[in-house]
Protein backbone atom coordinates (compact mmCIF):
# COMPACT_ATOMS: atom_id res chain seq x y z
CA UNK A 1 0.00 0.00 0.00
CA UNK A 2 1.24 3.52 -0.58
CA UNK A 3 2.06 5.57 2.31
CA UNK A 4 -0.27 9.04 2.16
CA UNK A 5 1.36 11.48 3.54
CA UNK A 6 -1.10 14.55 5.10
CA UNK A 7 0.37 17.15 3.04
CA UNK A 8 2.73 17.65 -0.04
CA UNK A 9 4.11 21.14 -0.67
CA UNK A 10 5.24 21.72 -4.30
CA UNK A 11 7.65 24.75 -4.80
CA UNK A 12 7.75 26.34 -8.61
CA UNK A 13 7.17 29.19 -10.21
CA UNK A 14 3.79 30.90 -11.18
CA UNK A 15 3.80 30.00 -14.64
CA UNK A 16 3.44 27.72 -16.84
CA UNK A 17 6.55 25.17 -16.61
CA UNK A 18 6.67 21.75 -18.15
CA UNK A 19 8.77 20.18 -15.11
CA UNK A 20 6.29 20.93 -12.09
CA UNK A 21 3.07 19.92 -14.72
CA UNK A 22 5.11 16.24 -14.57
CA UNK A 23 5.86 16.35 -10.88
CA UNK A 24 1.70 17.08 -10.20
CA UNK A 25 0.59 14.62 -12.88
CA UNK A 26 2.44 12.13 -11.51
CA UNK A 27 1.31 12.61 -7.95
CA UNK A 28 -2.24 12.85 -9.14
CA UNK A 29 -1.66 9.49 -10.84
CA UNK A 30 -0.17 7.91 -8.07
CA UNK A 31 -3.45 9.31 -5.75
CA UNK A 32 -1.87 11.81 -3.35
CA UNK A 33 -4.33 14.63 -2.63
CA UNK A 34 -3.44 16.55 -0.38
CA UNK A 35 -0.98 18.83 -2.24
CA UNK A 36 -0.41 22.36 -2.41
CA UNK A 37 1.40 24.22 -4.90
CA UNK A 38 3.64 27.52 -3.77
CA UNK A 39 4.16 29.64 -6.69
CA UNK A 40 7.25 32.13 -6.81
CA UNK A 41 7.30 35.38 -8.83
CA UNK A 42 8.66 34.36 -12.65
CA UNK A 43 10.79 37.36 -13.92
CA UNK A 44 11.16 36.74 -17.40
CA UNK A 45 14.62 37.96 -18.80
CA UNK A 46 14.77 40.16 -21.99
CA UNK A 47 17.77 38.41 -23.19
CA UNK A 48 17.17 34.78 -21.87
CA UNK A 49 20.25 32.19 -22.25
CA UNK A 50 19.59 30.00 -25.73
CA UNK A 51 22.38 26.90 -25.36
CA UNK A 52 23.38 25.56 -28.62
CA UNK A 53 21.67 22.31 -27.54
CA UNK A 54 18.82 21.99 -25.43
CA UNK A 55 18.57 19.43 -23.63
CA UNK A 56 15.45 20.01 -21.12
CA UNK A 57 11.89 19.70 -22.27
CA UNK A 58 10.73 23.18 -22.36
CA UNK A 59 7.34 23.00 -23.90
CA UNK A 60 4.66 23.37 -21.13
CA UNK A 61 0.66 23.36 -21.19
CA UNK A 62 -0.18 26.60 -21.83
CA UNK A 63 -2.70 26.68 -18.37
CA UNK A 64 -1.60 28.54 -15.28
CA UNK A 65 -0.35 26.79 -12.40
CA UNK A 66 -3.73 28.37 -10.24
CA UNK A 67 -5.86 26.70 -13.28
CA UNK A 68 -4.13 23.65 -13.23
CA UNK A 69 -4.42 23.26 -9.27
CA UNK A 70 -8.25 23.39 -9.69
CA UNK A 71 -8.49 21.12 -12.41
CA UNK A 72 -6.50 18.37 -10.10
CA UNK A 73 -8.00 19.52 -7.10
CA UNK A 74 -4.71 20.48 -5.23
CA UNK A 75 -4.23 23.87 -3.21
CA UNK A 76 -2.61 26.82 -4.80
CA UNK A 77 -0.99 29.49 -3.11
CA UNK A 78 1.07 32.58 -4.91
CA UNK A 79 4.13 33.45 -2.38
CA UNK A 80 6.88 35.39 -2.48
CA UNK A 81 10.24 33.61 -1.20
CA UNK A 82 10.34 35.02 2.49
CA UNK A 83 6.71 33.74 2.75
CA UNK A 84 7.35 30.57 1.99
CA UNK A 85 9.18 29.29 5.72
CA UNK A 86 6.03 31.08 7.52
CA UNK A 87 3.74 29.07 5.46
CA UNK A 88 5.71 25.71 6.02
CA UNK A 89 6.06 26.32 9.77
CA UNK A 90 2.13 26.73 9.94
CA UNK A 91 1.26 24.22 7.55
CA UNK A 92 3.95 21.82 8.57
CA UNK A 93 3.63 19.36 5.20
CA UNK A 94 5.53 16.13 5.57
CA UNK A 95 7.00 16.48 1.93
CA UNK A 96 8.51 19.35 0.34
CA UNK A 97 9.34 18.97 -3.11
CA UNK A 98 11.69 21.30 -5.24
CA UNK A 99 10.05 21.38 -8.44
CA UNK A 100 11.17 25.35 -9.80
CA UNK A 101 13.34 27.25 -7.98
CA UNK A 102 16.32 29.83 -7.26
CA UNK A 103 18.43 29.82 -4.94
CA UNK A 104 16.53 29.47 -1.41
CA UNK A 105 17.12 31.38 1.74
CA UNK A 106 19.42 29.97 3.93
CA UNK A 107 16.93 30.14 6.99
CA UNK A 108 14.35 28.05 4.94
CA UNK A 109 16.52 25.03 3.90
CA UNK A 110 17.83 24.83 7.20
CA UNK A 111 14.61 24.37 9.24
CA UNK A 112 12.54 22.39 6.80
CA UNK A 113 13.75 19.50 4.59
CA UNK A 114 13.40 20.44 0.98
CA UNK A 115 13.48 17.42 -1.36
CA UNK A 116 15.59 18.43 -4.68
CA UNK A 117 16.50 15.94 -7.71
CA UNK A 118 19.90 17.60 -9.65
CA UNK A 119 20.23 15.70 -13.16
CA UNK A 120 23.59 14.77 -11.99
CA UNK A 121 26.01 12.47 -10.04
CA UNK A 122 26.46 14.22 -7.19
CA UNK A 123 29.13 15.20 -5.65
CA UNK A 124 30.76 14.37 -9.41
CA UNK A 125 28.87 16.89 -10.88
CA UNK A 126 27.27 19.90 -9.66
CA UNK A 127 25.43 22.82 -10.79
CA UNK A 128 24.11 24.17 -14.01
CA UNK A 129 24.06 21.77 -17.24
CA UNK A 130 25.22 18.90 -15.44
CA UNK A 131 24.78 16.38 -18.32
CA UNK A 132 26.71 18.64 -20.79
CA UNK A 133 29.32 18.66 -18.43
CA UNK A 134 29.34 15.42 -17.17
CA UNK A 135 29.71 14.37 -21.11
CA UNK A 136 32.30 16.92 -21.64
CA UNK A 137 34.20 15.42 -18.61
CA UNK A 138 33.59 11.71 -19.26
CA UNK A 139 32.36 11.38 -15.85
CA UNK A 140 29.14 8.79 -14.95
CA UNK A 141 25.14 10.26 -15.68
CA UNK A 142 23.02 10.03 -13.51
CA UNK A 143 20.12 12.05 -11.11
CA UNK A 144 20.51 12.53 -7.06
CA UNK A 145 17.72 13.38 -5.24
CA UNK A 146 18.39 14.66 -2.49
CA UNK A 147 17.38 17.13 0.60
CA UNK A 148 19.03 20.53 -0.11
CA UNK A 149 21.06 22.38 2.60
CA UNK A 150 22.31 25.95 2.07
CA UNK A 151 25.38 24.59 -0.12
CA UNK A 152 24.57 24.41 -3.89
CA UNK A 153 23.78 20.71 -4.88
CA UNK A 154 24.75 19.37 -1.38
CA UNK A 155 22.80 18.36 1.54
CA UNK A 156 21.67 14.55 2.34
CA UNK A 157 21.14 11.70 -0.01
CA UNK A 158 17.65 10.32 -0.41
CA UNK A 159 18.56 8.37 -3.83
CA UNK A 160 20.85 7.50 -6.70
CA UNK A 161 19.69 6.52 -10.44
CA UNK A 162 22.65 5.74 -13.07
CA UNK A 163 21.81 6.71 -16.49
CA UNK A 164 22.33 3.83 -18.77
CA UNK A 165 23.43 4.80 -22.06
CA UNK A 166 23.13 2.52 -25.57
CA UNK A 167 25.16 2.48 -29.11
CA UNK A 168 22.20 3.71 -30.44
CA UNK A 169 21.16 6.71 -28.29
CA UNK A 170 21.56 10.03 -29.47
CA UNK A 171 22.42 12.90 -26.95
CA UNK A 172 18.73 13.74 -26.97
CA UNK A 173 17.34 10.60 -26.13
CA UNK A 174 19.61 10.58 -22.92
CA UNK A 175 18.91 13.51 -21.77
CA UNK A 176 15.15 12.85 -21.92
CA UNK A 177 15.81 9.42 -20.36
CA UNK A 178 17.42 11.71 -17.73
CA UNK A 179 14.56 13.89 -17.48
CA UNK A 180 12.00 11.23 -16.91
CA UNK A 181 14.17 9.88 -14.26
CA UNK A 182 14.61 13.07 -12.22
CA UNK A 183 10.76 13.22 -12.53
CA UNK A 184 10.13 9.58 -11.21
CA UNK A 185 12.61 10.00 -8.30
CA UNK A 186 10.99 13.17 -6.74
CA UNK A 187 7.80 11.90 -6.84
CA UNK A 188 8.57 8.43 -5.36
CA UNK A 189 10.82 10.42 -2.49
CA UNK A 190 7.54 10.64 -0.57
CA UNK A 191 7.64 6.46 -0.55
CA UNK A 192 11.02 6.06 0.22
CA UNK A 193 12.12 8.36 2.69
CA UNK A 194 9.78 6.95 5.51
CA UNK A 195 11.85 3.37 4.78
CA UNK A 196 15.02 4.65 5.52
CA UNK A 197 16.85 5.53 8.95
CA UNK A 198 19.92 7.04 7.88
CA UNK A 199 20.49 10.16 5.28
CA UNK A 200 24.23 10.12 3.84
CA UNK A 201 25.95 13.94 3.25
CA UNK A 202 27.07 14.59 -0.05
CA UNK A 203 30.24 16.58 -0.28
CA UNK A 204 30.59 20.21 -1.48
CA UNK A 205 34.47 19.64 -1.82
CA UNK A 206 34.70 17.25 -4.42
CA UNK A 207 33.84 19.14 -7.53
CA UNK A 208 32.82 22.62 -7.85
CA UNK A 209 29.62 24.02 -8.72
CA UNK A 210 29.55 24.36 -12.78
CA UNK A 211 28.28 27.36 -14.71
CA UNK A 212 26.43 27.22 -18.56
CA UNK A 213 28.28 25.66 -20.92
CA UNK A 214 30.39 28.50 -23.31
CA UNK A 215 29.33 28.16 -26.52
CA UNK A 216 33.02 27.61 -27.47
CA UNK A 217 32.73 24.18 -25.97
CA UNK A 218 29.00 23.55 -26.44
CA UNK A 219 30.10 23.56 -30.43
CA UNK A 220 32.00 20.39 -29.75
CA UNK A 221 29.21 18.85 -27.63
CA UNK A 222 28.28 15.95 -30.12
CA UNK A 223 31.77 14.92 -30.53
CA UNK A 224 32.15 14.42 -27.03
CA UNK A 225 28.87 12.48 -26.97
CA UNK A 226 30.12 10.35 -29.49
CA UNK A 227 33.33 9.60 -27.83
CA UNK A 228 31.61 9.21 -24.91
CA UNK A 229 28.96 6.54 -26.12
CA UNK A 230 31.78 5.18 -27.75
CA UNK A 231 33.44 4.36 -24.36
CA UNK A 232 30.80 4.13 -22.45
CA UNK A 233 27.54 2.79 -24.25
CA UNK A 234 25.97 -0.73 -23.55
CA UNK A 235 24.42 -2.83 -26.57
Amino acid sequence: MIFKPQEIAVITYDTPHRKTQDVLFQLKAKAYQNVTVLALPFVHRENPFKPIYAHRPSKAIDVSPKDLCERLIYGFKTVNVDEIKPWLDEHKPQFIIIAGAGLLPDDLVESHKLINAHPGWLPLVRGLDSLKWAIHDQKKLGVTCHFVDSTADAGFLIEQREIPIYKNDTFHSVAYRQYETEIEMLVSSIELIPEMTTFLPLSSTESEPTRRMPKAIEEKLMQDFEAYKNKFASE
